[in-house]
C-alpha cells in the first residue's frame, strides 16, 4: 500500500499528469438510428450519395414556362400561353412544354421538360385553357436545380461534428438512417460513506441523501458519457473493494466521491493500493477545497476519486476532469462561460495553496460584482447559491475590493442577480417578494433565508440589499434597534416593518395537551428548534436562559434535557412540516406559516419583523429602490392586511435607524 499524500501536486501538474497517463480518445464507433443521433458525435466523414434536391423543382406556386416566350410581358401588354397540364409536389408524370405553352406547378413540384423559369401565380390570370402573364421572367427564376444544395460526392459533415438539429436534418436529406457515431463511455458512479442514503429512502438520524451521484451524473451526461449509478458503499473495506472490481469489469471508467481523504475511515486509497494493477496518477492536489482528489489507472481504465463534500466535488470535476471525459466521448472541450467582474468585498486566500472560491454574481448600476458564498464545502445549499467560482493563486493572500477577476460559471444559462435578499424567513416577506417580481417582470433575484443574524451579517459584509430581522433584545425587550447599535453598523437604514404573530405549532387536535413552552421539558415531547442565527432561536434561548436563572439550573444542563433542542429547521415552513408529518411534536413558527396545514397553533405573542437596507446599495441599485418603494405601496399594504397573523403598525416603513 502506498503512502497517503506523499506528494501534493499543483493543479496544472495534475492536468498534465492526467493527459500523459490517460491519453484520452474515443473508445469506438457504433451506428445508431437517426432518431437517436441528436447530441452524438459523428465518427466518420459523411459524403453525399444523392443530389439534394434530387430533381429540379419549383420554389413557388405558379406556371412553368419558357422565359423566351414571356419577353416583353407587362401589365399593359400581357402574353397568352396555353396550359397543357399541372404538376403537384411528388408527381412522377413526364410533361414537356413547347413554344407558347405552360404547365401549372405547385411549390416543390418537378419542373417539366422544356421549362426554364417559373412565373408566380400572382402575376397571372387563368382563362380556361389559357393563362395571361403580366410580367417577364429570367432563366432559372424560382427553380431549384438538382444538386444545387448538395451534390453527389460532396463531403457534407466531418468526423467529430456534434450532431444538432440542423445536422440531423442534413443526414435525413441524404437518406441516412443509421448514423456512425463515437461510442459513449460507460461510467460507473459510486458514492461512499456510512452516512449516505439513496434519494427517496427514509432519512434516519445521522444520515444525508446522496447528492454527488446526481450532480456528477448530470455533468457526465453533458460531457457525452453514459453514467450509471451503481450504488452506495459504506465504510467497509471489503465491500468497497468488491464494488470497485465489479465496476472495473463492466464499465469504461469509474468515478467515486468520498473516502479520498486521510481520515481513519477514508479507505479508498488503501483499497486501490491492494489491487495489483493500480497505477496512481496522483493523490492530493495543492488546491482548496478539493485537496484529497485522486486519479489512477486500473487495468487500463481511468479511476477518478472525487472529494465527498458536494461543492468540492462539483468544482474539481469542472476544473480537472470535464475535458478528459469529453475527449473519451469525442467532444471538443466545453466552452466554459466566463464573466469578468469586480470584487465588492475582500476575499481571502491561503499562501501556498490555490483556492477555488464559490461566488455569486450581481449587478449594481452598470457594473458587475462577485461575492463569495460563505458556507463550507460540505454545505448542500451552496450548490444552489453559487453561480460559479474564482481562482485565488498560491501566492495570493486575498482578492482586494475593486479587483477585477474572471468568474467561471457552473452553467451557461446563469445570469447575474439584480436584487439580493438574505433574510430571516417570513411567509409575509415571501409573498411580498413574489408579488413584486410578478409586478416588475424580468428581474433576477437571489433570495436566501439564513436567519436574522445571517441577514445582518450579510449586510455587514456588504453584499446584501435587504434583510428581514426580528431579533429580540433580552435587556430592553425591544426588537432589532438594539442589535444594530450594539454591532455598530454603519451605512444602513432600518425601516419599521410589519408585526407577526408567533407561537407553538402542535399536531391537529393537540393530542399531547401542549399548553406552553414549559412542555419542552416533558419526556414525551419532541421539539423541532429553529436554526442558530434566527430571531426565533434567539427568542427561545432568551426564554430558556431566564427559566434556567429562575430555577437555578445551568443552561447547558437545561437544554440537554430537551428532546430536539439541537435539531434545527431553517424556515418556519420547515417547522410546520416537521410537526405535521409527525417528525416532531412541537415547534415555534409564525401564524402565517400554518395556514392551510393540518396543525394547531398556540399564540405566544407578536413580534416586529423590520427591514434592514444597505444604504450604499440603495444609492447604487435602482432595483433595490423600486423594491423599497413597493414595500410602501398600496398593493403591499393590501397584501399584508389580507394575511392571517400579520398586523401593520401605524409607523410602518418609518426609518427607525439611519446611519
Amino acid at each position: 500500500m502506498g503512502k497517503i499524500f506523499r506528494k501534493l501536486v499543483s493543479l496544472e501538474e495534475a492536468k498534465r499528469l492526467l493527459l500523459d497517463a490517460v491519453k484520452p480518445k474515443p473508445l469506438g464507433v457504433e451506428r445508431v438510428p437517426i432518431k437517436a443521433a441528436y447530441g452524438r458525435v459523428l465518427a466518420r466523414d459523411i459524403y453525399a450519395e444523392v443530389d439534394v434536391p434530387p430533381y429540379d423543382r419549383s420554389l413557388r406556386d405558379g406556371y412553368a414556362v419558357r422565359s423566351v416566350d414571356l419577353s416583353g410581358a407587362r401589365e399593359d401588354n400581357p402574353i397568352r400561353l396555353r396550359v397543357i397540364g399541372s404538376l403537384e409536389a411528388g408527381s412522377d408524370r413526364n410533361i414537356y412544354i413547347g413554344v407558347g405553352e405552360a404547365v401549372y406547378v405547385a411549390t416543390g413540384a418537378p419542373i417539366p421538360g422544356g421549362a426554364d423559369a417559373i412565373i408566380m401565380e400572382e402575376y397571372t390570370v387563368r382563362k380556361g385553357d389559357y393563362v395571361e402573364v403580366y410580367k417577364q421572367v429570367s432563366p432559372g427564376e424560382w427553380i431549384q436545380y438538382a444538386g444545387s444544395d448538395i451534390s453527389l460526392g460532396d463531403m457534407v459533415l466531418r468526423r467529430g461534428t456534434l450532431l444538432g438539429s440542423r445536422e440531423v436534418g442534413v443526414l435525413a436529406a441524404l437518406g441516412i438512417d443509421l448514423v456512425p457515431v463515437f461510442r459513449r463511455p460507460k461510467v460507473a458512479v459510486i458514492s461512499t460513506g456510512d452516512e449516505i442514503v439513496e434519494v427517496g429512502s427514509p432519512l434516519s438520524p445521522g444520515k444525508i441523501y446522496d447528492v454527488n451521484a446526481y450532480t456528477i451524473s448530470s455533468l457526465l451526461v453533458r460531457d457525452g458519457a453514459l453514467p450509471e449509478y451503481v450504488g452506495i458503499v459504506g465504510d467497509d473495506v471489503d465491500a468497497l473493494r468488491e464494488k470497485i472490481l465489479y465496476a472495473l469489469r463492466n464499465y469504461d471508467m469509474v468515478v467515486t466521491s468520498g473516502s479520498t481523504s486521510v481520515g481513519l475511515r477514508d479507505n479508498l486509497y488503501g483499497v486501490l493500493g491492494s489491487i495489483g494493477s493500480t497505477e496512481f496518477i496522483f493523490h492530493g492536489i495543492e488546491i482548496s477545497p478539493g485537496r484529497p482528489t485522486l486519479a489512477a489507472i486500473i487495468d487500463g481504465k481511468l479511476f477518478i476519486g472525487l472529494p465527498g463534500f458536494p461543492v468540492s466535488c462539483l468544482m474539481i470535476y469542472h476544473i480537472l476532469f470535464s475535458e478528459l471525459v469529453r475527449r473519451f466521448s469525442g467532444l471538443p472541450p466545453i466552452e466554459v462561460v466566463k464573466e469578468e467582474a469586480l470584487a465588492d468585498r475582500l476575499v481571502r486566500g491561503r499562501l501556498g495553496v490555490k483556492r477555488l472560491e464559490p461566488v455569486f454574481l450581481r449587478r449594481l448600476g452598470d457594473k458587475l460584482y462577485f461575492y463569495p458564498v460563505f458556507a463550507s464545502s460540505g454545505a448542500i445549499g451552496t450548490l444552489a447559491l453559487a453561480d460559479g467560482y474564482v481562482e485565488i493563486g498560491e501566492r495570493e493572500t486575498y482578492i482586494d475590493v475593486g479587483e477585477r477577476r474572471i468568474v467561471y460559471l457552473f452553467e451557461e444559462y446563469i445570469e447575474p442577480s439584480d436584487l439580493v435578499i438574505v433574510s430571516s424567513h417570513s411567509i409575509a416577506l415571501d409573498n411580498l417578494i413574489h408579488a413584486y417580481l410578478n409586478y416588475v417582470g424580468n428581474l433576477r433575484a437571489k433570495i436566501i433565508y439564513s436567519g436574522s443574524f445571517g441577514g445582518l451579517k450579510a449586510i455587514e459584509d456588504g453584499y446584501n440589499d435587504l434583510a428581514g430581522l426580528h431579533i429580540l433584545d433580552a435587556e430592553s425587550g425591544e426588537y432589532n434597534i438594539p442589535i444594530i447599535r450594539k454591532r455598530g453598523l454603519r451605512n444602513v437604514v432600518l425601516y419599521r416593518g410589519f408585526q407577526r404573530e408567533f407561537g407553538i405549532v402542535v399536531k391537529k387536535g393537540n393530542p399531547l395537551g401542549i399548553s406552553g413552552l414549559e412542555d419542552l421539558f416533558r419526556n414525551d415531547i419532541r421539539f423541532i428548534n429553529r436554526a442558530q442565527g434566527s430571531g426565533t432561536r434567539t427568542f427561545v434561548d432568551i426564554w430558556l436562559r431566564k427559566y434556567s436563572e429562575e430555577r437555578g439550573i445551568p443552561f447547558e444542563e437545561l437544554i440537554e434535557g430537551i428532546k430536539g433542542y439541537f435539531t434545527q429547521a431553517k424556515t418556519h415552513s420547515s417547522v410546520v412540516y416537521h410537526v405535521e408529518s409527525g417528525k416532531a411534536d412541537m415547534g415555534i413558527a409564525s401564524r402565517a406559516s400554518v395556514e392551510g396545514h393540518e396543525v394547531d397553533f398556540i399564540s405566544l405573542g407578536w413580534e416586529y419583523f423590520d427591514f434592514l437596507v444597505n444604504k450604499d446599495h440603495l444609492e447604487r441599485s435602482s432595483h433595490l429602490r423600486r423594491f423599497v418603494d413597493f414595500l410602501e405601496s398600496e398593493e403591499a399594504l393590501d397584501l399584508l392586511s389580507s394575511m392571517e397573523g400579520v398586523r401593520i403598525p401605524d409607523n410602518y416603513m418609518e426609518k427607525l435607524v439611519d446611519v
